[in-house]
């Protein structure tokens, strides 16, 4: 069963406020040409954890932060339609989706495969995780990606139990067509020793696709804890000691600028694994059939 094959609802558009809408005649604008940018892959980023509290949503959030800067705003979907916390932080780019409908699998995943400019964030909560890989599986959304110059990202963020590291190990190995990057928290604490010890941990070790995520000042990941605190602000607008009222979240300066340093990190990061596996694509993706 593919995607487009179990379709049952039409793609999601981006849910743009009425000061971001386009003109009305913005159809009628010629065409422009393709550059090189657009030739490249566009990124479907999948955040996803076994387990809760393991700083998933954040980086989902970096990540829709960091394609904004990029100049590709990502649509972006979050699974927990209880907190939904990831659309606070994005109010007009997040869709809500209830993976327990067959219509909300259908229409996220034909939209995540969808050929079309704007990078793409999937927060996965873990009470919708198994269901999420199964119909990914299942619906070949992988290969049906590939052939619309979409490339899936896992970002996958193991913590301290080996079940955590096994999972990891499983869904690299099912999702093969897929790019997986595996996450190091270092919040989480840790690993266990009996992990340590286990074969999937070991296997993992040798896994080259890999970001980290250093430890924040407890103070300071307090903070990012508001929704309306923008990562994109921090890094964009400059520091400075003087021009207090302007502080994103009112944040002060030593905090900001060790926000600051932080976020860099996971940008060039980010950066770093995008582009590498962007070179990586077409020994991931299927060739595509001709007149595609």
């Amino acid at each position: 069963m593919t995607v487009s094959a179990s379709l049952t609802a039409s793609p999601i558009d981006r849910p743009l406020p009425p000061e971001r809408k386009p003109p009305q005649d913005q159809d009628a604008r010629p065409a422009k040409r393709p550059d090189a940018a657009a030739s490249r892959p566009t990124p479907a980023a999948i955040v996803a954890s076994l387990h809760a509290r393991t700083g998933k949503t954040l980086l989902a959030r970096v990540l829709g932060d960091y394609f904004a800067l990029s100049g590709r705003p990502p649509l972006v979907f979050d699974t927990d339609v209880t907190e939904q916390t990831l659309r606070a932080s994005f109010p007009y780019d997040t869709i809500v989706v209830d993976l327990a409908e067959t219509r909300d699998q259908m229409t996220l995943f034909d939209t995540l495969a969808r050929r079309a400019p704007e990078a793409r964030v999937v927060d996965v909560s873990h009470h919708a995780f198994r269901r999420f890989f199964k119909v990914m599986f299942e619906s070949q959304f992988a290969a049906e990606a590939h052939l619309r110059n979409v490339e899936p990202i896992i970002f996958y963020i193991a913590d301290r139990g080996q079940d955590a590291w096994e999972e990891a190990r499983l869904l690299r190995e099912r999702f093969a067509d897929c790019a997986f990057v595996l996450v190091d928290n270092a919040h989480i604490g840790k690993v266990k020793e009996q992990t340590r010890r286990a074969a999937s941990y070991q296997e993992m070790q040798e896994h080259d696709l890999r970001m980290a995520l250093p430890r924040l000042d407890p103070e300071l990941a307090d903070a990012l804890e508001d929704p309306g605190l923008s990562l994109g602000d921090i890094v964009s607008q400059p520091l400075s000691r003087s021009d207090v009222e302007s502080m994103p979240g009112g944040l002060p300066f030593e905090q900001r600028a060790e926000l600051r340093t932080w976020l860099m990190q996971a940008f060039r990061d980010i950066h770093r694994l995008t582009r590498t596996i962007e070179m990586r694509a077409p020994a991931l993706s299927p060739a595509a059939p001709a007149g595609f």
